[in-house]
């Protein structure tokens, strides 16, 4: 009786088994969920997930010319960790260059440095590096301290030899508190995930809900029925962005060097272009499951490719020249210039034009697709 019992059970277990099965692999999207996102995920992320810091630009100033200097430079250039070797003419290129972060560090010669080495007497190797992003800044630190190292073993015929002294600066965050890099990037990445899908899903519950159609046949036009979700929204990702700020600023103690008044400006414009992604989605799926899926395929590969957890810049240059269409790598930038080293307006727009041109073409096909639902 209890064996017949447990038979009838699995049977009717197995019926359900088959049953979700054939539905799953019989629908044309379901087979795309189940091999496209993995395939593309393992695409993606075989290219931009490394904790290895290599591709890395630098700027040398060497104002001593010496046999020394020059030699070392070589070997720098020569690294396979270094793609980009910028010579400057001046500490204001320095400057300038690590400003702008078209280098994660500069390296300076002091003019007597070959002397020094000649002579023995400790000369002394300058590296300054960007703190904004602090882990791949001790990464390549410690790149440039070996090289270093072994070329003293070289001149003196022993390791422990003290002839080259490294002396380390790290601009805009001198201890490398991780916390301080984390919070501006948490912020973007947290508004984010919150904001896209509150508009994935503002068109995709009515449809789910049946309240679609009686939004077709209401007076209102496409136009305002987008911006009277738009701005609500907006309104969501602002107060997103602001308790983030404020628990980074007085319960970590996060510094914010910047204007408030430009980076609440560049919560709007990362919203919008965030905003109108979101919009995109709802407007193409049919129930909120859909919209989720949409969400997810945008979410994990935007954040991988953001910089935040492996540097842009060990991807490979097609890779990164398409992270250019990704809003998060923008508003990353953006944030932590602004908390970190008081970016000037002027950058800041230089990063926030392209989630403006996102936002702008995003809305438009969104608007387009829900034009031609009212049609």
């Amino acid at each position: 009786m209890v064996i017949s019992l447990m038979l009838t059970v699995i049977r009717r277990i197995k019926t359900l088994m088959v049953k979700e099965l054939l539905i799953l692999l019989r629908d044309p999207r379901g087979r795309s969920i189940l091999i496209v996102p993995p395939v593309l995920q393992l695409l993606l992320f075989a290219y931009s997930v490394t904790l290895e810091v290599t591709n890395v630009s630098i700027i040398i100033l060497n104002q001593d010319m010496g046999i020394h200097g020059s030699e070392l430079t070589s070997r720098v250039a020569a690294s396979r960790y270094f793609s980009s070797i910028i010579m400057a003419e001046s500490p204001q290129k320095v400057q300038e260059a690590l400003d702008r972060q078209d280098v994660l560090l500069a390296l300076h010669f002091p003019q007597d440095f070959s002397a020094k080495v000649e002579s023995r007497r400790g000369s002394s190797l300058q590296v300054l590096s960007d703190g904004r992003r602090s882990n791949a800044a001790q990464i390549v630190t410690a790149y440039l301290t070996e090289i270093a190292r072994d070329y003293s073993a070289e001149l003196t015929g022993t390791s422990g030899d003290e002839t080259l002294e490294i002396s380390t600066r790290h601009w805009f965050n001198p201890d490398l508190i991780y916390v301080w890099t984390v919070i501006p990037s948490l912020m973007v990445i947290i508004t984010l995930v919150m904001t896209l899908n509150v508009a994935a899903m503002s068109l995709a519950r009515e449809k789910e809900l049946g309240t679609f159609e009686q939004l077709l046949v209401s007076p209102f036009t496409p136009a305002e029925i987008i911006i009277g979700k738009l701005i609500p929204a907006m309104f969501l990702a602002v107060f997103e962005s602001m308790l983030i700020f404020a628990l980074g600023r007085f319960l970590y103690g996060a510094p914010m060097r910047g204007s408030f008044p430009l980076l609440l400006a560049s919560v709007i414009v990362f919203s919008f272009s965030i905003i109108g992604f979101g919009f995109f989605v709802s407007s193409i799926v049919k129930n909120q499951q859909q919209a989720i899926v949409g969400v997810f395929m945008f979410l994990v590969p935007s954040v991988a490719l953001s910089g935040f957890a492996a540097p842009v810049e060990n991807m490979p240059s097609w890779l990164q020249k398409a992270v250019i269409l990704n809003p998060i790598k923008h508003s990353m930038i953006i944030m932590n210039g602004i908390f970190l080293k008081d970016m000037p307006a002027k950058e800041v727009w230089l990063n926030a034009w392209p989630l403006v041109a996102i936002g702008v073409v995003s809305m438009t096909f969104a608007g387009w697709m829900f034009r031609r639902n009212l049609g």
